[in-house]
């Protein structure tokens, strides 16, 4: 086994200590207070996010007046930052969302709790399909429980587009049309104050670049985590977009820095974005503005989308938890009680538990529905025909040097196509772990 910076890291070197905290009876910063049991629960996102997680935590409270939940949260990489110092200290919350970008990493330094002695108890997941719930576990144990499913979409605002007389792509378009669309908008909104672009470059997305692999035929990663994907892929995916960088049609890396935290989308400075579906919301809240839309991703070289559905996310338990029973509980009332899947909607994905989706009321024309319906159609016209991609350790350290690292560099033009290339390559071996 090959082991890189990943596995002799923060988060491996934590494992003696965390585990040592759990034997001494460490409460993760839980305690009890005259029978009343305290969780400390976190999650990344936006304010939307958290607005719907606290309405629902209430009632789980009410429920349980014997339980307190302590709620934090951050931006998806500030989270990562925190929970490494959590797992440093042997202090991981009670509750936690998780990413499968992070499920091994975590998993391989012991800091996730076996939740399998749960199930059909405090834990009920026979509403979950089978395979969804699969990508939580890992070596038989189950260590994250999805909350639902997104897939990949381009959204759109039909409202800025009409402003700018450009109609949107159809569903069947390819990446030349999108490239074509981007350059059209951009020229349409060059007098405009502030100026509207048609989109921010794709190819400093990680995930994109996956969904492109698969659409060349390439699954990104092999079984024993090594890449499988060469350099000149790279660098052709990164090249893709010169020609609307030089012209100036995508959007500015110092514009984005003067909107931070919006971005040229949700900023209503750009028409669309690649993203995942459940982002409907958050962009729609930060827009003020409900009329947001969704279509699939552009059709590969062979005229399919080969898209897939990913778990848009997981709940876990820390290893630490003094109070598994409760934290088990809590991941259940998020998961299954239809009250609080009403809240959620489909902020965390289309809901993995059938019988909550079943449940869930949504308004014609309600971004709930708009997102069900997505993810249905897609599936309907064929679109999803692959499995996510391979998550081997060490995925979610490279997404983070990809994106925050080198594609800052590059969207700031102080690095080029084949510099990306060869330190993306070079970090690989440090971060992955491979077999």
């Amino acid at each position: 086994m090959s082991l890189g910076r990943t596995a002799l890291s923060g988060l491996a070197l934590a494992l003696a200590g965390s585990l040592a905290l759990t034997a001494c009876g460490s409460d993760g910063g839980g305690g009890d207070d005259g029978g009343q049991v305290t969780l400390r629960f976190t999650w990344w996102g936006a304010d939307e996010r958290s607005q719907r997680y606290e309405e629902a935590i209430a009632l789980f409270e009410e429920a349980n007046p014997d339980i307190e939940v302590q709620t934090g949260f951050a931006e998806f990489q500030d989270y990562w930052t925190q929970r490494s110092t959590d797992a440093t200290s042997g202090e991981l919350p009670d509750v936690l969302q998780m990413d499968l970008s992070r499920l091994l990493e975590y998993t391989n330094a012991g800091l996730l709790y076996d939740m399998t002695e749960f199930e059909g108890n405090q834990l009920d997941t026979s509403q979950i399909d089978e395979e969804l719930l699969a990508s939580g576990q890992v070596d038989e144990q189950l260590l994250g429980i999805p909350t639902g499913t997104n897939t990949w979409a381009l959204h759109y605002n039909p409202d800025l587009l009409a402003e700018l007389g450009v109609e949107p792509p159809e569903w069947d378009y390819t990446w030349e049309d999108y490239h074509a669309f981007v350059a059209e908008v951009s020229e349409a909104g060059a007098d405009l104050d502030p100026r509207v672009h048609g989109a921010t470059d794709y190819t400093v997305t990680w995930w994109v670049f996956l969904q492109w692999l698969v659409q060349q035929g390439t699954e990104p990663f092999a079984e024993n985590g090594e890449m499988n994907f060469t350099e000149d892929d790279l660098r052709t995916f990164l090249s893709s977009t010169d020609a609307l960088r030089d012209a100036g049609h995508t959007f500015p890396i110092e514009r984005l820095d003067q909107l931070t935290p919006l971005g040229g989308f949700n900023s209503g400075e750009a028409a669309v974005e690649f993203h995942w579906d459940n982002f409907i919301h958050s962009y729609a809240n930060d827009l003020g503005n409900e009329n947001i839309q969704l279509m699939p991703m552009p059709s590969g070289p062979d005229g399919e989308k080969h898209m897939f559905y990913k778990p848009s996310m997981q709940l876990s338990m820390g290893a630490n938890t003094a109070h598994p029973e409760e934290a088990a509980a809590l991941i259940d009332f998020l998961i299954n009680d239809p009250e609080a899947g009403q809240i959620i909607g489909t902020d965390l994905g289309v809901p993995a538990s059938q019988g909550r989706l079943d449940a869930l009321d949504v308004e014609d024309g309600s971004l709930e529905q708009r997102a069900i319906e997505y993810e249905q159609r897609v599936a309907d016209e064929g679109y999803v025909t692959e499995t996510v991609p391979r998550h081997p350790e060490g995925f979610g350290a490279l997404e983070t040097e990809y994106v925050e690292v080198l594609g800052n560099e590059f969207s700031y033009g102080q690095i080029d196509a084949d510099d990306f290339v060869d330190r993306l390559f070079t970090e690989a071996e440090n971060l992955l772990v491979t077999e």
